[in-house]
């Protein structure tokens, strides 16, 4: 297979061969594996990459997405989504967005708000929508804080 830009018939070759691998028989090596991690880093990350960002707002690293990529690929090979990725005019685009689904769910398990952040929330729900705003009861503003337009 090319190092180059692999070809969707190139790619649909590696995920056969991923398929059949077995321990007794390897149809695909640690460098055939190497070989898919530079595709995905040009042909997956960047597209993830942007799409994350704008999602969730998170930068992230295109090796990591790569590697994420293989492993990912390596789940799905089983399940109904093979038979699309082997019959799609756009395979790369439907890992992108497989691969995307996959960190945008872990993102969003993995990162919980900080303690910090909860008090403030508990501390904005009890206090009047007065005092949050500088306001005394009246509606003035107070005396130590200039005035609100």
């Amino acid at each position: 297979m090319n190092d180059e830009h692999w070809s969707d018939a190139e790619f649909r070759s590696f995920i056969s061969a991923l398929r059949s691998d077995s321990c007794i028989s390897p149809a695909v090596d640690d460098t055939d594996r190497e070989r898919f991690i530079r595709q995905a880093r040009l042909r997956v990350a960047p597209d993830v990459q942007r799409r994350v960002l704008a999602d969730v707002g998170a930068m992230t690293d295109a090796d990591g997405i790569a590697r994420a990529t293989l492993e990912i690929l390596e789940d799905e090979l089983w399940g109904k989504r093979r038979t699309w990725i082997m019959v799609t005019p756009d395979p790369w685009g439907l890992l992108a967005d497989l691969v995307t689904r996959g960190i945008r769910s872990s993102y969003r398990a993995s990162v919980r708000r900080r303690r910090d952040d909860r008090a403030l929330d508990g501390i904005e729900k009890v206090s009047s929508r007065a005092e949050l705003a500088g306001l005394d009861e009246t509606g003035d503003a107070e005396a130590d804080e200039p005035a609100r337009p």
